[in-house]
């Protein structure tokens, strides 16, 4: 009963004549398909490639489990002795054969290197000395192929006095020599070189090879790009593949109305074109296309604008046109209002009380470009008195056209604001020293009006990093409520550094700002300023301002931190000191109750937690400031003639709520006097 026989295997390759990996030759890997996916040209699962490649060629002509042709897989066939030709009763005799437990005396190897042969041995679960099937011997061929690393495998049988040894003739994959992969252009060649490195000089693992050949994939998905990487092929230990980049066909620019209707635009195609560097003709296909979309709406001020393609036939080189859809804002825009200002309720009377007229000029000359005027008209707390007219014009330029991103803003401003933060009356104590010694007959307010133009010009210069260069001129004048000029205060203290009516001055400021944004906030200012006398009577002084602040999230609250501090050398007249109390400085003073100093240096650190998410929160916070003992620097000495402690600290709690028109902060804070205060307005502006 024992079937003397040999062995052939329907292997990948097939027979004696597979040689080589053409099975690869099938893979087409999309980046959507993730690592080891994709499918066969014939619609078959290409998760095993090595098997779908044995299936295709193999050349048994029947199957352990009944399959006939090519489409069998791993069927080993057993050929009697005296057999001759073919015919129902031989397949009959083959179909029982193959279901008819054979004795394995002993299972051998025969390979190119002990080690592949050890491999081999690892996976067949086949023992010497024990019956299997014709299944059983071809379910070990699948698990040998399924290393990845033979092109083929033969088993052979001999019959032998204590049984059939079985011998498993084994074939290597060739030894991989290089890699060629043609059509990428966007792949980095470090990333090809990393991904294959491992393989090179050692035995083709298909297995390994697939996860490769993912990893590439992941990379085009990773950067939001469309390509497919096919034609996988082996010859002569060489790698070849050929990678699909999609590229850019031709670039229109489309205007659409609110509609989405086809209309006529008022930009200039040119000033749409430069920000799209990725969405050149040529280019392929990437997700820094959606950077560039981004940077349009950001910088040009459109309504809205999106992407759509055209692909064109394949016998034209498979190139995508791309059509930028802009919808553009109206260009022109005129408004009027009235309130309240937060200046005029610090003033008191009906100065807080403003009207105004907008004029908005959007595209200017179709480049993009802004011009906006602001007329604010105010009456002052005198009735007898003219009302306080501010002037604002504006002209934006989001681009100038280099290379490095930068903008441009020209400006005029007008612009009154008290300053009762450095030269208020001091609060009365008593009877005998009301006042400190205030003139009777004194302003009792007093206000600074600046008038001031200049040029400023900011470009990005890092991550997170911007940079500013401005120049500017200004004229800055004192009055008392009535408009009437006012040279001194309540005290005899001299407004103005020139003792005239006025000063001026010719400012080149310069700014580094740092701005992170996230969970984990960060923020750094740094300002130097130099007035240049290019005239005898113009000031001269140097100014340097430094600004951090940082927010940690932990257990769902938020700590911020921040910390501030200022110096000024050279001609300092009061209006330009630093003022140093108040809601935007230390809580729990007045504005300007602290001090008034040539330097300043203040601290806060607030604790944050949510009461109800997204709506309303509460706060505990605590402030510190000093003028640095530089109060009788200031010309005048402002704060020490009001009897200003020059420092101080302040604690309190409050709660701050999202409104329609921002954040709304309301906070109760005890300086460190004992005194209680109110604080009430807008985001903190620290």
């Amino acid at each position: 009963g024992r079937a003397r026989a040999a062995a052939a295997a329907a292997a990948a390759g097939g027979g004696e004549g597979g040689g080589g990996i053409p099975c690869l030759a099938n893979i087409s890997l999309a980046t959507s398909a993730g690592r080891g996916g994709g499918r066969a040209a014939d619609g078959s699962d290409g998760a095993d490639p090595i098997r779908r490649r044995r299936s295709g060629h193999g050349q048994s002509t029947g199957g352990a489990d009944g399959e006939s042709g090519p489409g069998a897989r791993g069927g080993v066939r057993f050929v009697g002795a005296g057999a001759s030709g073919g015919g129902e009763d031989e397949e009959d005799e083959a179909v029982e054969a193959s279901s008819r437990p054979i004795l394995i005396s002993s299972i051998d190897f025969d390979g190119s290197t002990p080690e592949l042969e050890q491999l081999a041995r690892r996976v067949v679960t086949m023992k010497p000395n024990f019956s299997y099937t014709i299944e059983d011997i071809t379910a070990d061929v699948s698990r040998i192929f399924n290393t990845g690393f033979f092109n083929k495998v033969m088993p052979e049988t001999v019959d032998t006095r204590d049984g059939v040894s079985l011998t498993f003739k084994l074939q290597a994959n060739e030894v991989i020599r290089g890699y060629v992969i043609d059509g990428a252009n966007e792949l980095p060649v470090s990333e090809i070189t990393e991904t294959f490195r491992p393989q090179c000089g050692k035995v083709l693992s298909s297995i390994a090879l697939v996860t490769a050949l993912g990893s590439l994939c992941d990379w085009y998905k990773d950067n939001n790009m469309p390509a497919d990487i096919y034609g996988v092929d082996v010859r002569d230990g060489v790698v070849m593949m050929n990678t699909n980049e999609p590229r850019i066909g031709t670039v229109e620019i489309r205007f659409l109305d609110q509609a989405g209707e086809t209309t006529k635009g008022h930009t200039r195609p040119e000033y749409i074109h430069r920000h799209l560097k990725s969405i050149k003709t040529g280019k392929a296909m990437h997700g820094r296309m959606v950077d560039d979309i981004t940077d349009l709406l950001a910088t040009a001020g459109f309504d809205d604008v999106n992407l759509s393609f055209n692909h064109r036939r394949v016998d034209s080189g498979g190139a995508v046109d791309t059509i930028v859809n802009v919808t553009e804002r109206p260009s022109t825009s005129f408004s009027g209002g009235g309130g309240i200002s937060a200046k005029g309720l610090q003033d008191g009377g009906l100065s807080a009380l403003i009207a105004n007229a907008d004029y908005n000029r959007r595209n200017l000359f179709g480049k993009s470009q802004t011009l906006n005027a602001r007329v604010e008209i105010s009456p002052s707390s005198n009735l007898g008195t003219k009302p306080e007219v501010d002037i604002r014009l504006a002209h934006l330029d989001p681009w100038v056209g280099d290379a490095h991103r930068t903008s441009r803003r020209t400006f005029l401003d007008s612009d009154s604001s008290s300053l009762e933060s450095i030269h208020a009356r001091a609060e009365s104590v008593g009877d005998d020293d009301a006042d400190l010694g205030a003139a009777d007959d004194g302003p009792r307010s007093v206000f600074v009006r600046r008038i001031i133009s200049g040029v400023e010009y900011r470009r990005p210069l890092a991550a997170c990093w911007t940079g500013t260069l401005a120049a500017t001129w200004q004229r800055a004048s004192t009055h008392d409520d009535l408009k009437r000029p006012c040279p001194q205060d309540a005290y005899g203290s001299p407004l103005t550094f020139s003792g005239l009516g006025h000063d001026t001055m010719a400012n080149a400021l310069m700014r580094f700002v740092y701005n992170r944004d996230g969970r984990n906030e960060a923020q750094l200012v740094v300002s130097a300023e130099q007035a240049l006398p290019l005239r005898p009577d113009m000031l001269s002084f140097n100014r340097l301002n430094v600004r951090a602040q940082r927010s940690v999230h932990v257990a769902g609250a938020r700590l911020t931190v921040a910390a501030k501090g200022g110096n000024i050398v050279g001609d300092l007249p009061p209006y330009e000191a630093f003022p140093i109390g108040g809601a935007n400085s230390v809580r729990g003073y007045a504005e300007g109750g602290v001090g008034t100093g040539r330097k300043f240096i203040v601290g806060s650190a607030e604790l944050s937690v949510p009461l109800v998410p997204d709506v309303l929160n509460g706060c505990v916070f605590f402030d510190i400031g000093s003028d640095l003992k530089s109060g009788v620097s200031v010309l005048g000495d402002p704060g020490g003639t009001r009897g200003k402690p020059g420092q101080g600290y302040g604690y309190g709690l409050g709660v701050s709520a999202m409104t329609p028109i921002g954040p709304l902060r309301l906070e109760y804070a005890f300086s460190d006097k004992g005194v209680g205060r109110m604080h009430c307005g807008m985001a903190r502006n620290f």
